[in-house]
Parts: structure tokens; sequence; C-alpha cells
């Protein structure tokens, strides 16, 4: 598992799977809040949502919001707007910018979320309880485990019309990790690198990628998408290519538990597509 509990550190099985069609947001509130261009207005604005029982967060637009302290954990059901601004860590302690805490729903749109750097879990957006994340950036974040976006065991993640890019975990899952439920929809995961597996993706739970782009991460092992302990990883409609990894395979590692590819196209990994995977990988070639 990725997390023994919400704070814990992330232990190096992982895995991802299953489908799901129906998109968890978070409510919005009755009336918007306006959020002015500046960081300390930002958590002061989360702080409130989570003292009122939720709220529905507009950002400036285009606005850049640089942390020097980690904001709230989201407590409640809350929803931020972002409008094409961006939440970034200036700070040279090491935190990471959005955690949603067990109970806590957040819906995430329109953002750029960049600079975090988690000491454990969850670069850019660690998820311990219910996240959507739709038609955003997710960029050049670090952390132990799941460099860009973290779900914990008994999590809710879904991920729509999203890119995330250029994101590092030491160890499993620099695009994403998942110990939970995560779907991730029509959107690209490209030149992330993990030093362990898993470079695009890693899961020990239940993960569902379709329509999506697995492209150019890089890994110790299985740079495209790694399933280990139990999980269940479902890959539809989607492209694992030119991928690449130190040992075999490059592409799609099944460590343990199962993956499933439909209509996938699996091509040009180094240095094999799933070749040397533990457990076979059925529809994949070399």
């Amino acid at each position: 598992m990725f997390t023994r509990k919400p704070s814990a550190l992330v232990a190096q099985a992982m895995c991802v799977g299953a489908i799901a069609t129906v998109i968890a947001t978070a409510a919005p509130a009755s009336a918007h809040t306006h959020v002015p261009c500046s960081a300390s207005a930002l958590s002061i604005a989360i702080a409130n949502a989570n003292a009122s029982g939720g709220g529905n967060l507009v950002l400036a637009p285009g606005c850049t919001y640089r942390l020097s302290a980690p904001l709230p954990d989201i407590t409640s059901t809350i929803s931020i707007e972002a409008r094409h601004s961006t939440i970034t860590r200036k700070s040279t302690i090491s935190f990471g910018i959005l955690s949603v805490s067990p109970g806590g729903n957040l819906a995430l749109s329109d953002a750029t979320i960049t600079r975090g750097d988690a000491p454990d879990f969850g670069g850019g957006i660690a998820n311990h309880g219910t996240l959507t994340v739709t038609d955003s950036v997710i960029r050049h974040n670090h952390a132990n485990f799941s460099g860009g976006i973290g779900g914990g065991s008994g999590t809710t993640t879904r991920i729509v019309r999203t890119s995330i890019m250029g994101n590092t975990a030491n160890v499993n899952g620099g695009g994403v990790a998942n110990d939970g439920d995560m779907t991730i929809l029509n959107s690209r995961i490209i030149a992330n690198t993990a030093g362990g597996a898993g470079g695009g993706a890693a899961n020990d739970g239940i993960l569902e990628i379709v329509a999506t782009n697995v492209n150019n991460n890089n890994a110790g092992r299985a740079g495209g998408v790694a399933n280990f302990g139990g999980g269940t990883t479902t890959i539809t409609s989607s492209n694992v290519n030119n991928n690449m990894a130190i040992a075999a395979p490059g592409g799609v590692l099944n460590a343990g538990g199962t993956v499933t590819l439909q209509s996938t196209r699996v091509q040009g990994n180094q240095p094999t597509n799933c070749d040397g995977s533990d457990i076979p990988v059925p529809n994949c070639i070399g």
C-alpha cells in the first residue's frame, strides 16, 4: 500500500484498477467566494470553507498563488474553480500543494499545480478522501511516492482532461500512485520519472486508464505503468508508448494482481514493452 494512514509514509507495493463511469464532484455551495490573487487569501478562503462545512472558491483569472507555507487540508466539500490560475510553492520548505483529508471532497478545475515537494506522498495533490481534477495541469512536482497525484487507501480519485507531466517520485509512481480507486479519462501522463517502478503510474488498488496517453516516462522498472500486490489495472483505448526503464519491462509491469489491456497500444518501450513482467500481460507483444 502507498499509505498506512493519511500522514504515513507510502509502502512500496502500489496498484490501481477498476472502471468507473460516473465522475464524483464536490457539490457547489449556494454562493461563490471570489479569492483575490494572494496566497494568504487562498489559505484563509480554504480555512473558512472548511469551517462552514464547504464552499465554492473562484480564483482570480490567470493569477499565480505563490505559497510560502502549506495550505490547510481540505476537510469539507470544496470546489476550486481556478480559471487558469497556478498554485505553486515558492518556499524552500518542502510541502505538497493540496491535500484532501479523510472525509474531505475536493473538485479542482482549470488549475496548474506545480513545484510541490511532499516529503512522503502526493507532491502535487495528496488525496485521502475524494478528489476530482478536471481540465488541469499537474507538473514538476516531487514526492517520495506519487510525484504528481496520490490516492491513498479507501479513496476515490477522478482525473479528467488533465496533463500530468514532468513529476518525479523517489520510489514509485512518478506521475500518479494509487492505493484506492482511481480513474483517469482523456488525459496525458507524460515525461514523469520514478526511481523505483511506474514512471507514469503505479497502482495497488483499482485503476482504470481510458483514452489516455502514457508516453515518454522513465523508471527503474516499468517506465509506463506498474501494477502491484493484488491491484487491478485496466487500460482502455489508450497508448503506452516510448517509455523507458533500466530493467525490463519498459512499458507495463504486472508484479501481482490483474492487468487488462483493451484496444490499447503498447509500443516502442525500452528495453521491452511487457516482456519481463513478473506475471505476463495479455494482449501485449514484446
